[in-house]
């Protein structure tokens, strides 16, 4: 694994941390908006 990130370009090695880092997070605060929304006016989100 470490020898096909070390073929890459360093401009794609940038790309590829940013979005590791940036996705989990994006993706736990749009849960935490959704349970917000949800504690504020149950009606307006469905889980199923």
């Amino acid at each position: 694994m470490n020898n096909f990130f070390s073929v890459l370009d360093p401009n794609i090695k940038v790309f590829l941390g940013i979005a590791f880092t940036l996705g989990p997070i994006c993706i736990f605060s749009l849960i935490l908006l959704l349970k917000r929304i949800e504690r504020d006016s149950p009606d307006r989100i469905r889980w199923r």
